[in-house]
């Protein structure tokens, strides 16, 4: 009898228990489809390889924009001030962009399963793909920073909304992800300035552009 009722709380441990998630995981329905919203994770491997885990520590990169510059009420796309889990987004209140830089600590990982909206081939919101969130506190603000006022304000906490999204987009530093089209031409001219210079060698120039051209090619 022990060992009977043992065997029916093996599915239930392994997915109360948290989980060491990756992007192709929650990416596959018949994966997917067993996790409940909001699971927590141990760790996640993102689309572009990179593993977070509880603990780690995150810079902030620049808001996400379809301008040349930036204006006073400009906010990032998937960075929200607060603990905010779901997908109502009415209530989000987006964090301006000027905390670019600022390094942020990893409280929680979860998981979401994905809006019907975006999918609207799945029927039922256990088929559709999970994204992944972060609870993240930047240590130098909010209680415990030694700050009076910002532990009244209680800015140190953030969501990050889709961390897959954060990274491709650079609200997040990431250093794995691939160069823009327009980056690879800024990065190539920077290269050849530095050359001319004297600066960086024929061998090294020629071996960045010849890395950045196919890219560049790439329209």
């Amino acid at each position: 009898m022990r060992l009977f009722i043992c065997f029916l709380l093996i599915p239930y441990l392994s997915f109360s228990q948290e989980l060491n998630l990756t992007y192709e995981q929650a990416n596959t329905i018949d994966f997917s489809k067993d996790i409940k919203n909001f699971t927590k994770l141990k760790s996640y491997k993102t689309k572009f390889g990179t593993v977070i885990k509880v603990g780690d520590t995150l810079t902030l990169g620049k808001a996400k924009k379809n301008k040349d510059k930036y204006y006073f009420d400009d906010c990032y796309s998937y960075i929200v001030n607060g603990k905010r889990r779901g997908n109502k987004q009415d209530d989000y209140e987006y964090l301006p962009h000027h905390f670019s830089e600022d390094k942020v600590v990893v409280l929680s990982i979860f998981a979401t399963h994905a809006c019907s909206d975006e999918y609207k081939l799945w029927n039922s919101r256990k088929s559709l793909p999970l994204y992944v969130s972060l609870y993240v506190k930047n240590p130098r603000k909010g209680y415990k920073s030694g700050s009076f006022l910002s532990t009244i304000a209680n800015s140190s906490f953030r969501t990050i909304v889709d961390i897959d999204k954060a990274l491709e987009f650079n609200e997040v530093v990431n250093s794995n992800r691939p160069l823009t089209r327009s980056e690879a031409i800024t990065k190539l001219k920077e290269s050849k300035d530095l050359y001319e210079l004297g600066l960086l060698s024929e061998k090294e120039y020629d071996s960045l552009r010849e890395k950045l051209t196919p890219i560049i090619m790439k329209k």
